[in-house]
């Protein structure tokens, strides 16, 4: 993945802000903020967007699966503060999506990750509904 484009390294710009504490044991011998352990929180504020914007209603016969994760590692982070998860869409497609997360920690970039997610009906990628993308439009970061 290439920079991210300045847009998307401004906060305000996304639907939804998480804070999320950090746990001791999510340093590495070096003290900084594990970056397993960074991923971990970018899922946390992801399932936290699917939550708000009404995702969280998936079944067996239909859900949205993960196809690709691309994360930037922009700065350290340490113990002691919370980091802030932006989270908002990128784009929506025919059947899949790319929901872009923005970590920060004490103002500062720490991450910049972007998912690519594609809906899944009885196990086979299906197109999104009208209704859904009018839903969804709301989510979308501002350009």
């Amino acid at each position: 993945m290439s920079k991210p484009q300045a847009y998307l390294l401004e906060p305000g710009r996304y639907p939804l802000q998480s804070e999320i504490e950090l746990r001791f044991s999510d340093l590495d011998v070096n003290r900084h903020l594990n970056n397993v352990a960074l991923v971990e929180i970018l899922q946390e504020g992801r399932g936290r967007y699917h939550r708000a914007s009404g995702m969280e209603r998936a079944s067996k016969a239909h859900t949205l699966m993960v196809a690709n994760l691309s994360v930037q590692f922009l700065g350290e982070a340490f113990y002691g503060h919370p980091i802030l998860c932006y989270t908002g869409l990128r784009s929506i497609g025919r059947s899949s999506q790319i929901v872009a997360q923005l970590a920060l920690q004490d103002e500062k970039p720490v991450a910049y990750a972007e998912t690519v997610m594609v809906t899944m009906v009885h196990g086979e990628p299906s197109a999104h509904s009208t209704d859904y993308r009018e839903k969804m439009q709301s989510w979308l970061i501002k350009q």
